[in-house]
């Protein structure tokens, strides 16, 4: 597995967490350098290599589609939510290299 497949795979983790409320997507960019943040981190890569693989495998828009398949308004802070973005994007990350 390579670090594309991590990108990749990541992007199935989230689209699922995000349809069943699992974590927020927050209006400003935030939750994208959070996931960046630990992709990096994980694969040995620098920040805005992270944030570019996310935008190749995530495509054009791919932040708006996401925050818009969470069952909260974009936007609205939640009360609750159950997985942090860092984590899926650890699990995702997991076996990559």
């Amino acid at each position: 597995m390579n670090a594309m497949n991590a990108f990749e795979k990541f992007f199935s983790l989230a689209a699922t967490a995000a349809r069943t409320g699992g974590f927020w997507v927050s209006a400003s960019g935030g939750t994208a350098n959070v996931a960046a943040g630990v992709l990096s981190r994980r694969l040995g890569i620098s920040f805005e290599e992270a944030h570019e693989g996310l935008d190749r495998a995530g495509g054009p828009g791919w932040y708006e589609r996401l925050a818009r398949s969470q069952p909260y308004p974009y936007g609205d802070i939640p009360d609750h939510v159950r997985w942090d973005v860092g984590t899926i994007a650890a699990a995702a990350a997991r076996g990559a290299l």
